[in-house]
């Protein structure tokens, strides 16, 4: 439950766990302060905190980060459903109510091109070394076209300038994003892995962090290490667990990555 004021939105403690949304692999735009984080998205921040039974979001931008904290979304119903699942027992217990963040599309996609190989302090300042190249808001598809790989480079990119400047070109020449939003999940990831520097892993990230669709599950090397039986290749691993899951797969594989990555520091 959540109610907004002017330039507040207070949420109950019970429905948001602010350090486990955070900080699950999800955004990259965000920086912890002396009571709790500074999150951008956009052109829009807010700074969140919990203060006893409440979670607060101050922001000039209420009706926003009401849509990307997603917070008309019941996850503890979803916890309570994914409660049959015995594995799962030890991520629902340690995580409060993880919320799937509703992210800008193109903004994501950037994002976790920049994220291949990298890890997230480095991907943390290359995204806002563009961000300030354009008064600290993430660019426009036509704006980041106009940026050249050299510029790119000197920003730290590195590989991925040149992804990322392919991808920023196709997006504002043509209405792919538009598509992507009215398409079905299978189709929204043909299309995004036309992109360049896209392949799977990163079209199931955007899927669900831009998209929403839940059903998706993505297959990085804590979910590979963790989740696969027996010779499973990737791909295997990632049908059977969409297959196991169903609409909360997308939900069970921020669970599960923070609990191994996050809390549990990598000690499977």
């Amino acid at each position: 439950m959540y109610k907004t004021e002017a330039n507040r939105i207070i949420v109950d403690a019970s429905d948001i766990d602010v350090k486990a949304t955070i900080e699950c692999g999800q955004l990259f735009r965000y920086e912890k302060t002396e009571n709790g984080y500074s999150v951008k998205s956009g052109r829009y921040s807010c700074d969140i905190c919990s203060l006893g039974d409440a979670v607060i979001i101050d922001t000039t931008a209420v009706d926003y980060f009401v849509n990307f904290f997603n917070l008309d979304r019941d996850v503890l119903r979803a916890k309570r459903e994914l409660s049959r699942f015995p594995e799962l027992a030890p991520a629902l217990e340690s995580c409060g109510a993880l919320r799937i963040l509703h992210q800008p599309l193109f903004e994501t996609i950037i994002s976790f091109i920049i994220s291949a190989n990298n890890n997230i302090p480095r991907i943390k300042t290359i995204i806002s070394r563009i961000c300030a190249e354009f008064g600290d808001v993430f660019p426009t598809p036509e704006q980041l076209a106009g940026v050249n790989r050299r510029q790119l480079d000197a920003l730290g990119c590195g590989y991925r300038s040149q992804y990322i400047s392919d991808t920023a070109k196709i997006c504002a020449e043509t209405d792919i994003l538009n598509r992507m939003y009215a398409a079905n999940t299978a189709d929204a990831q043909k299309m995004l892995k036309t992109l360049s520097g896209v392949g799977q892993k990163i079209a199931d990230c955007v899927s669900l962090f831009a998209l929403g669709r839940l059903e998706v599950f993505p297959i990085d090397t804590w979910m590979f290490k963790t989740q696969r039986v027996g010779m499973e290749s990737e791909t295997q691993t990632r049908a059977r667990l969409m297959e196991k899951y169903g609409a909360h797969a997308g939900y069970v594989q921020q669970l599960l990555f923070y609990y191994y990555a996050i809390l549990r520091r990598g000690q499977v």
